[in-house]
């Protein structure tokens, strides 16, 4: 078939062609607009291992500020795994005097998104549709690794590592209401020519036979 021939069939239904196209790029438009709002907290946590001795308190090289960026690290790993954890998720909600959401194990394990950078910074977010709540929990979520990096080191009756929080940021996140808008007109056009061409399709079909 020619494309002539594609756009002959599309004149010959182009009313039912553009009223959908017209109807998905308007509940495209619709859907993003009222969209409840929603907004990222975020923060940055920094893991510290300090040194029992300077290096100005002594006269030999020093080779604890090596060994503890490497176990800072490592230690950034155990973390961040712990946002991954339901049981801890549970404790930042509680920390942060929040409702616990009922949902699944699961996705309360995905609630909280950490990444790990180098050498041992972990990167924490989490999306939700108020802007204190959020705002607690980011904060009560750093509070709670502090407080498990303590229990760690309860065996030497001291803190081992120190988790270091950044000022956190909460900002509104609102969808592209034209991005999606015209990702909805063209959406719309691929939708309309395949409903289009089928039903001429079929309707020749049934001519012929």
């Amino acid at each position: 078939m020619e494309l002539r021939e594609y756009f002959r069939i599309i004149g010959k239904y182009q009313w039912l062609f553009w009223t959908i196209v017209l109807v998905v790029v308007i509940a495209t438009f619709l859907f993003s607009r009222f969209q409840p709002k929603s907004y990222l907290a975020s923060t940055t946590l920094t893991v510290n291992k300090a040194s029992a001795l300077k290096q100005s308190q002594i006269d030999y090289y020093l080779f604890d500020n090596y060994y503890n960026v490497q176990s800072s690290g490592l230690f950034s790993q155990i973390v961040t795994s712990w946002f991954e954890s339901p049981a801890v998720v549970k404790e930042i909600y509680k920390k942060a005097d929040i409702p616990l959401p009922q949902v699944s194990q699961k996705k309360l394990s995905k609630i909280f998104k950490a990444v790990r950078q180098e050498p041992a910074t972990i990167n924490v977010s989490f999306s939700g549709s108020q802007k204190e709540e959020a705002e607690k929990l980011i904060n009560a979520a750093a509070e709670i690794m502090q407080e498990k990096t303590n229990e760690l080191g309860k065996a030497d009756q001291e803190n081992i590592y120190d988790i270091v929080k950044f000022s956190s940021i909460v900002s509104e996140t609102t969808p592209n209401i034209w991005l999606n808008t015209l990702i909805g007109l063209v959406a719309g056009l691929i939708l309309a020519i395949i409903i289009v061409l089928s039903i001429d399709y079929f309707r020749t079909g049934n001519k012929k036979s």
